[in-house]
């Protein structure tokens, strides 16, 4: 073969390559982290932040700067984003459960990865789950060809060990199949795990669910960024060195495209699953929402506004930013217009962005709805209205009896500060009109003023036999007999809650009395695993000591199934002649069989007893 033969050839192969290339479907990575707070990315205006990679993502691509989860929590956040679809549609509007053999988002339902999967993609799950802790709801029964990582909400990063409560439960997973790395930095064991997978598929097309669970508690981040945010006070310096942590990893998984020639045909997309957190695993907050209101579980903008970026250097200008209202569920339409992919749901609620991305078109989105516990809001347009709306930011704490519409409009306030549903009736009234004919949507969720209790038992002294937990204890004994109905929330600092716990009391009239309605008010929360009490009982004593035989009332079936978020059983007697009422209210003790967290305690909140 002659030289020029052989250049010739070498030149046809080149442009073989080249087309292959152009012609390839893109990659995809969606990395997803966990409690990031809404401008937590130097890029976002966090200026003690250093977060270098994440910026240069943003400035090679687009930044999303009215970004929102479709749930200020972590399971229906994930469930939402991978599905498409509000977390009431997809199936989990609460958490899952972070116990081995609880159940998750239904396998009906079909993510990005079972989409891409069939249109020749492998598919790939590292780090986080949290969607489900049965073989048909982890990973390789919702469309992953490979999975490694934990199951539950959080892990020791060191001995992989399920963070919250006891019996110590060993949560790490790969490929279905539980594995140990004692010892070994979870984030490096992500990493590695990440660059393996890029190397070993880098001919094929393949997407990737990065799962980072930083900066989520408990906050373990690398020394050097420890060390280097020394001058910072805690806990925003643990925080801030976790965020830097990240930034680190995902600088290295840019790397690993680009050493791979991977990096323009790779859509790289990168946000947080909500608001920052302000638990007492965090040690009460060190994240950040800059000038919004709220936190995670609060529907605030805090919650709900999370710093969004998508980079794809062959299809998307660099250093472009968006305004327009955009959410976590527009990533599977968008990810599937720029993967050429014709077939999707017919119950998928997200819209593709690509004309805001690429021509800076209006948002799709006039307007949405939240739910999450007790609380909802709807944003449409520029005004948001929130029903029994909660903040514990500490920015500012709804008042229980004037605030239990809060209208905004956020384009004027996007603090949130002020309340317009008095100063905007009409607009307020419209809203809700919007919100009942949502199909989750119920008239009970519309907020009464709480009604104003009175009974003989008010001021008496009252003792608690069994104490309640120690986080939602509210002002003790008294909190029972003061008047003060509680809302729809056990954190409202009325209610008593009791983990797995029957409640019981005496309550002394100081003399005889005479009553035959005692009654109490409960809440039923499934989704925060709050559920009624299998039956209230009064008994009675004139000296203290000797109670007569006790009366029992309980739970109407009926009651049940209508999932009241508030109750109140009520025992009726002939005219009872006493000093001394002994009532004790029955926790149910487990979660029942078709919850998420089946097998774990029940938690009973209580608020006033009312006896008359």
């Amino acid at each position: 073969m002659t030289k020029r033969q052989l250049i010739t050839l070498s030149y046809i192969c080149f442009l073989s390559l080249f087309t292959l290339a152009q012609n390839q479907a893109p990659n995809v990575i969606i990395i997803l982290t966990d409690d990031q707070g809404s401008i937590d990315m130097n890029c976002y205006g966090a200026d003690d932040l250093y977060t270098p990679h994440m910026d240069a993502l943003a400035a090679s691509g687009v930044q999303f700067n009215q970004f929102y989860v479709a749930a200020p929590v972590c399971s229906p956040s994930r469930a939402s984003m991978l599905t498409g679809q509000n977390p009431h549609k997809a199936g989990l509007p609460g958490n899952a459960s972070s116990k081995e053999g609880h159940a998750g988002m239904p396998t009906e339902k079909v993510t990005i990865a079972e989409i891409l999967k069939s249109e020749g993609y492998q598919t790939a799950h590292i780090g986080k789950w949290h969607i489900g802790y049965t073989p048909e709801t982890m990973p390789l029964g919702q469309g992953f060809d490979y999975s490694f990582g934990h199951m539950g909400g959080c892990i020791d990063n060191y001995s992989h060990f399920f963070y919250w409560n006891g019996p110590n439960r060993h949560d790490l997973w790969e490929n279905g199949k539980e594995v140990w790395h004692d010892g070994a930095y979870f984030g490096d064991l992500m990493a590695d795990k990440a660059d393996e997978y890029i190397k070993a598929h880098k001919d094929q097309p393949f997407f990737m669910y990065y799962a980072i669970n930083m900066p989520h508690y408990p906050l373990q981040p690398k020394g050097k960024w420890r060390d280097y945010y020394e001058h910072l006070d805690m806990p925003r310096r643990d925080y801030a060195a976790f965020v830097s942590t990240i930034d680190e990893y995902i600088g290295q998984l840019i790397s690993t495209l680009e050493k791979e020639g991977l990096r323009n045909n790779t859509i790289v997309i990168l946000q947080s699953d909500h608001g920052h957190s302000n638990e007492t695993r965090t040690f009460g907050g060190g994240g950040s929402a800059g000038p919004y209101r709220g936190s995670k579980f609060s529907l605030f903008e805090g919650g709900i506004r999370v710093p969004a970026i998508i980079s794809y250097p062959d299809k998307i200008k660099a250093n472009e930013q968006r305004n327009q209202m955009a959410l976590n569920i527009d990533w599977l339409p968008t990810i599937a217009d720029y993967c050429d992919v014709k077939s999707l749901p017919a119950e998928l609620e997200g819209k593709s962005l690509q004309g805001v991305i690429e021509d800076n078109e209006q948002s799709q989105h006039k307007q949405f709805i939240w739910k999450s516990g007790g609380s909802w809001a709807i944003r449409q347009g520029d005004w948001k209205l929130l029903g029994y709306p909660q903040d514990n930011s500490g920015k500012g704490k709804p008042d229980p009896d004037e605030d239990l519409l809060f209208l905004v409009n956020i384009k004027k306030d996007k603090s949130e500060m002020t309340n317009l549903a008095r100063q905007f009736p009409d607009k307020t009234d419209a809203l809700i009109k919007e919100y009942l004919s949502w199909e989750y949507a119920s008239k009970d969720d519309i907020p009464k003023k709480r009604e104003v209790i009175k009974h003989k038992a008010i001021g008496q002294h009252i003792e608690l036999l069994t104490p309640p937990h120690n986080k939602y204890k509210a002002n003790g004994a008294v909190t029972l007999v003061d008047g003060k109905a509680g809302t729809r929330f056990y954190n409202d600092g009325q209610w008593l809650g009791f983990e797995g716990d029957d409640a019981e009391v005496i309550i002394d009239f100081g003399a005889n009395k005479v009553f035959n309605n005692v009654a109490v008010s409960a809440l039923n929360n499934p989704e925060a695993w709050i559920f009624l009490p299998q039956y209230i009982e009064v008994s009675w004593s004139d000296n203290g000591n000797t109670y007569t035989s006790s009366i029992r009332k309980t739970i109407d079936a009926d009651v049940l199934r209508k999932g009241l978020l508030k109750h109140t059983l009520r025992i009726e007697q002939e005219d009872i002649h006493a000093r001394y009422l002994k009532v004790k209210i029955k926790n149910t003790g487990q979660c029942p069989d078709w919850h998420n967290g089946k097998g774990s305690p029940a938690w009973l909140f209580i608020d006033e007893i009312m006896v008359n």
